[in-house]
């Protein structure tokens, strides 16, 4: 019995490691790529923008800038977690699969936010192949926190954004629209 459970968790630690060694390897070639990557489309799952200086955000430092490297400050039954963030002064949010990093405060307006995602390059994620016309200004953008379409005039703080907030959404305010349809691309048509 324990020769061949050993054997079992012998080979189960083989493939662990095989499956280990071929995602290193996958993750290697995407660093050594890094002008292709940079050049491609907005995709879902793929990337990060820092609007303050309009550059795209490397791979092995998004953990870092968007502060969610696990330590053991703040340990849950031995598991190391990511501890509370430290950088009030700027939010996240995602637009097309891409998470945009700007500095922004709860007393500013929505607009004010939207004015800087749009400096800062948030048109990239438009979809030239989209159902909609894009954003071509930060009016163009609409933003979410909590499952409330934010009013351009209202400040983020009377949506109880906190200072820091990596959880919200930016949008193509068209896409919102009563009878927009996804784009062709989208997972909603599979």
């Amino acid at each position: 019995f324990f020769a061949s459970r050993r054997r079992r968790v012998t080979e189960a630690s083989r493939a662990a490691r095989k499956t280990t060694a071929m995602a290193s390897t996958e993750v290697a070639k995407v660093a050594e790529d890094k002008s292709s990557a940079a050049a491609a489309p907005v995709s879902l799952g793929k990337g990060a923008w820092d609007c303050d200086n309009n550059c795209e955000i490397p791979p092995d430092k998004e953990a870092e800038v968007f502060e969610e490297i696990a330590t053991m400050d703040f340990p849950y039954e031995g598991i190391p977690t990511i501890p509370p963030r430290k950088n009030m002064t700027h939010l996240a949010f995602f637009c097309n699969g891409c998470r945009y990093r700007v500095e922004a405060y709860p007393d500013w307006t929505a607009n004010q936010v939207a004015e800087a995602l749009w400096r800062g390059g948030i048109e990239r994620a438009n979809n030239p192949n989209g159902n909609t016309p894009g954003i071509r200004s930060a009016a163009d953008i609409a933003l979410i926190y909590a499952g409330q379409v934010m009013d351009p005039k209202k400040k983020l703080e009377e949506y109880n954004v906190p200072p820091g907030c990596k959880v919200m959404i930016a949008i193509e305010r068209a896409k919102l629209e009563p009878g927009a349809k996804p784009d062709p691309d989208s997972a909603y048509w599979n």
